[in-house]
């Protein structure tokens, strides 16, 4: 009767590790900031539609988070990044960042299998869109107004 108490207990335990493990909230994710901007093209055309996206220059912070801050520009040429919902900012830290304006047509479909977005050329330089070397930076901290202006042509 004692090694079957052993046992029950054992299993028990092994129970309560698996449901409390289950019931977990998993790995923590970075809290966010706002950030807002505004992307003006040529002194004076607001680019509409344009892509801007916030590429972590730490590759920790891009696994944390499942991906990279992302905007679509607005009508009046502002943007509010979302990293987990709709508008929420980024994670504190030091940011690339990629401007990319494709022309809006009805006869282009939204989405092209082959590139992931938008079909066309984008109306910007091609070093506004390069993450690799990206040309715009951006640095989100706690407790500033973090609002970024970006000149594009």
């Amino acid at each position: 009767m004692i090694v079957i108490s052993k046992w029950r207990r054992l299993t028990a335990g092994l129970i309560l590790a698996v449901v409390m493990i289950g019931c977990s909230n998993g790995p923590t994710r970075p809290d966010v900031i706002p950030v807002k901007g505004k992307v003006v093209y040529q002194q004076s055309t607001i680019p509409a539609g344009a892509l801007v996206v916030f590429h972590p220059t730490s590759p920790d912070v891009e696994k944390q988070i499942g991906g990279k801050p992302f905007a679509t520009v607005k009508d009046d040429g502002t943007f509010a990044l979302t990293t987990y919902a709709n508008e929420d900012g980024a994670p504190e830290g030091e940011y690339g960042v990629t401007v990319d304006w494709r022309p809006k047509s009805a006869k282009q479909p939204k989405f092209s299998l082959g590139e992931g977005g938008n079909a066309g050329v984008s109306k910007l330089k091609p070093i506004y869109s390069n993450p690799q070397k990206p040309v715009l930076k951006a640095s989100v901290k706690k407790g500033t107004v973090n609002e970024f202006t970006f000149q594009v042509d």
